[in-house]
């Protein structure tokens, strides 16, 4: 069945342009759903932030748990550090296209704690995904998986209910 991901896929493949997943990467499945989708990669900085391995000191919350701050590179903490030996004119002009977090704590993930760890939960949610679809490359995968849509409620009836 084709759906709209596929239009804007096939659209972007026609003018040699890669689809990427960018914001609300936050699980493996999520991986796993933008590659099925047509994406050709999935953008997860924020979640190698969660890590050991990652640049900057690491902090403790009020709780204790260990997090490191992180902050978006398109966010107007990075710009600025990225353009403080530009002129006032340049400076002002970059100033336009700021987005994004500019700081936020991003926990370190006990069963997650470094970079192997979380490739590895990642690498094992596609290959799920694969073997669910019957899919042997990820080209198949993007062919052969049916995305839908799915209500709140519907999510919430599909997890474990206590028991």
């Amino acid at each position: 069945m084709r759906g709209v991901y596929d239009q804007h896929v096939d659209a972007g493949r026609e003018h040699g342009v890669r689809i990427w997943a960018d914001g609300g990467v936050r699980h493996p499945r999520d991986v796993a759903l933008a590659l099925a989708a047509g994406a050709s990669a999935a953008m997860i900085g924020s979640w190698l932030a969660g890590t050991y391995e990652s640049p900057g000191d690491l902090l403790r919350d009020e709780s204790g748990r260990p997090y490191k701050e992180s902050f978006g590179m398109a966010s107007k903490r990075a710009v600025s550090a990225r353009t403080r030996g530009d002129g006032s004119f340049d400076r002002a002009r970059k100033a336009l296209f700021e987005e994004g977090i500019s700081s936020s704590r991003q926990l370190i993930d006990p069963a997650h704690p470094g970079v192997e760890d979380l490739l590895d939960d990642i690498c094992s949610g596609v290959r799920s995904a694969c073997a669910y679809t019957g899919a042997a490359t990820l080209d198949e995968l993007a062919d052969r998986a049916l995305l839908g849509v799915q209500t709140s409620a519907g999510f919430t009836e599909g997890t474990a209910h206590g028991r």
